[in-house]
């Protein structure tokens, strides 16, 4: 569970670093992703002669083949939908279409993974959501821009790809997947954008491998969740993440935080203790 619990620290790290970059320095998408992906395999490859291990018994076979694919595809698409959202919307705004994230993959995971099944995860898990969602869509309404749907684009396919890792975590280490991931997905950006990388402002390019880092630790490790846990009890302790984003924004940002934020928060721990200690 600690793992996971970093991991949501690696999200809301990313979330700001990432705003930082898009907005503030308005480094475009196309340049940003490329480097954004090389760094992401540089830093997990550091990570992989100890914990990134292959079934190569499994992983030729045509169900692994067929969803490693699909997961690229899917991959590519969400993260270019993501970057773009997060680059033209307020982080408030942005966040708030992302909140549905844990509720989709908690569907996903019931419908497709038998083994996910459990109503003593699923209730508090909803739970958890539900007071996350209730909070948020008291104090703002979403507005369904052109934007707006490409961040819920973005949301569904991230959620559809959880449901394709936790299948082919069958096959590969946590380490070793998220490194095939991102190689595959950074020469996959290189061809698309051909981007100049090293066109940006020095600090720009300094956040864009601090986004990395925080990226390997949230991805990496919530890898190790599916893989441990589960997918619903995962993504039941990722919802801190929000939370977290939203205290950086009253940070860095001067947005407001509001008490019925606390309070939800202090729903979202009592379900993941819950779940931990007294199921």
């Amino acid at each position: 569970m600690f793992a996971v619990i970093v991991a949501s620290l690696g999200y809301a790290g990313g979330v700001v670093a990432d705003k930082f970059v898009l907005s503030k320095y308005k480094v475009p998408v196309m340049r940003f992703l490329p480097l954004q992906f090389i760094w992401l395999s540089i830093v997990t490859a550091i990570f992989l002669t100890r914990w990134g291990s292959v079934d190569l018994n499994l992983i030729f076979n045509w169900k692994y083949i067929v969803l490693f694919v699909l997961m690229i595809v899917i991959a590519v698409n969400w993260n270019v939908l993501y970057s773009q959202g997060i680059q033209k919307e307020d982080l408030h705004e942005f966040e708030l279409i992302m909140l549905l994230s844990p509720l989709v993959t908690i569907i996903f995971a019931t419908i497709f993974l038998p083994a996910e099944r459990n109503w003593s995860v699923f209730i508090p898990g909803i739970i958890a959501t539900g007071a996350l969602l209730a909070t948020r869509f008291r104090a703002h309404h979403v507005r369904i821009s052109k934007v707006a749907w490409r961040t819920l684009i973005a949301m569904v396919l991230m959620s559809l790809e959880s449901i394709i890792i936790k299948e082919l975590l069958g096959a590969l280490s946590p380490v070793a997947l998220y490194f095939a991931r991102t190689t595959i997905i950074a020469i996959v950006f290189l061809l698309m954008f051909k981007p100049k990388l090293l066109e940006m402002h020095r600090n720009a390019f300094a956040l864009a491998i601090l986004s990395a880092i925080f990226g390997v630790v949230q991805m990496v490790l919530k890898f190790y969740g599916f893989q441990s846990l589960g997918v619903i009890e995962t993504t039941m302790i990722l919802v801190l993440g929000p939370f977290l984003v939203y205290l950086a924004s009253s940070m860095f940002f001067k947005e407001h935080l509001y008490k019925r934020d606390l309070f939800a928060a202090t729903v979202v721990v009592l379900c993941i203790l819950y779940v931990e200690f007294w199921r």
